[in-house]
């Protein structure tokens, strides 16, 4: 078996080879941006904000005219060009994300004055609320021309707004890669099939399509491949053609039946590691080409899933030129976690408690898939060791 961490390494160093055969840039829209990677720096195109911008409802005024009544000469809209300037012994009534207008020095809340009979503004806050400015200033949050976004940015929702307001409406890109998936195994059927006694339904499938579309990514399905060694050739062949990575569920196991090692050499694909030291996915392979590359995943639903999480995810966004960093949280152990083999590193389910710390989810081995269902995330325990303590911190990777 080889390192998993040695297989990490492995792996990205692939990824970092090939990235410039399938390494494209495209625009994509605001609202569509969702796991796309960034294809070249942003810069502020104006500061941020644009001008002196009122922060909270009330009135503009100078700071030395505070203990005086102000004359009220106007009003001032969010969104309005200010038509006044502030004079002493004057105020200006504004609106939060309203220009601030000429002459003012500070914002005082509508909460903190009264109107006089003559109909001015007094002031009766307290010495704290004196000193508040209650302005965000020009270029506070930004100076122009600053970077704002390094290309290789993994984007989200939160990335939007950001990009909105410096007047990216198109955001460059990298264009994602084609993947392809297939399962194997006599005994799966797809998921609106009524299985047989012996059969089992395709989870694996739709559970990577549904991994890949986080990502941005919408997969191309090319079905169940049988028990048949030319079978299963013809499908990878026709996978390898069509995509930049084959994701493959199943066949990589040392049963009699399982012709993916003989398959994938008649692609012409060699075979970069096919033993992994790591629970679940110990069977994982990684087989690479001319075309493009391979991920033979485990059969068990939980294998497939948190592989695909440690390898494949990390792989196809070092494609796309991002260094991925999955979430990861330092929690406390709720209770003892205690296992007889200790020959590779374990990633077990685990859920947060309502006081932070870490339970593991029950789970009876890699195709017991209900247990990543009712999990918020995997933790590991390294090779060799036996045991975790009540109370032990362990790194929390979260499920996205």
């Amino acid at each position: 078996m080889q390192d998993f961490y040695e297989v990490i390494a492995r792996t990205l160093e692939r990824a970092d080879a090939r990235h410039g055969k399938v390494r494209r840039s495209e625009f994509c829209r605001l609202d569509t941006l969702h796991g796309r990677v960034l294809s070249q720096d942003i810069r502020a195109d104006r500061p941020i904000p644009p001008f002196d911008r009122v922060a909270v409802d009330g009135y503009a005024c100078r700071t030395d005219d505070l203990d005086d009544p102000l004359e009220l000469i106007g009003t001032i809209s969010a969104g309005e060009k200010p038509r006044y300037s502030v004079a002493p012994g004057t105020c200006v009534k504004v609106m939060t994300g309203a220009v601030l207008p000429k002459g003012a020095q500070m914002v005082v809340m509508v909460e903190s004055t009264r109107l006089d009979e003559q109909g001015r503004v007094i002031f009766t806050g307290s010495d704290k609320e004196r000193s508040s400015r209650n302005i965000s200033f020009r270029g506070e949050d930004l100076a122009q021309g600053s970077l704002i976004f390094s290309g290789g940015t993994i984007l989200g929702p939160r990335h939007s707004a950001v990009l909105a307001s410096v007047g990216v409406a198109e955001v460059p890109v990298r264009s994602l890669p084609r993947v392809g998936i297939l399962s194997t195994g006599d005994e799966v059927v797809e998921a609106d099939r009524q299985p047989l006694a012996h059969q089992i339904r395709n989870a694996n499938a739709p559970q990577l399509s549904a991994q890949l579309r986080d990502m941005g990514i919408e997969a191309n399905y090319y079905g169940i491949a049988r028990d048949d060694r030319d079978e299963l050739t013809r499908l990878i062949a026709r996978a390898q053609e069509e995509n930049d990575l084959v994701l493959m569920s199943g066949g990589v196991s040392m049963g009699d039946f399982d012709f993916a090692p003989e398959a994938m050499a008649a692609c012409g694909y060699q075979i970069l590691y096919s033993r992994v030291a790591v629970k679940p996915g110990k069977p994982t392979t990684f087989a690479v080409s001319e075309r493009g590359d391979l991920f033979g995943l485990p059969g068990n639903p939980v294998s497939c899933f948190v592989i695909f999480e440690l390898l494949v995810k990390p792989y196809l966004y070092r494609l796309m030129g991002a260094d991925f960093q999955p979430p990861i949280i330092k929690a406390a152990m709720a209770t003892d976690f205690i296992r007889k083999k200790t020959r590779r590193i374990e990633w077990f389910p685990v859920r947060f408690e309502k006081d932070g710390t870490v339970m593991p989810v029950q789970y009876h081995g890699s195709g017991h898939f209900a247990a990543i269902a009712e999990a918020d995330g995997v933790a590991p325990i390294a090779q060799g060791q036996a045991e975790l303590k009540k109370g032990a911190q362990v790194d929390v990777r979260l499920f996205s």
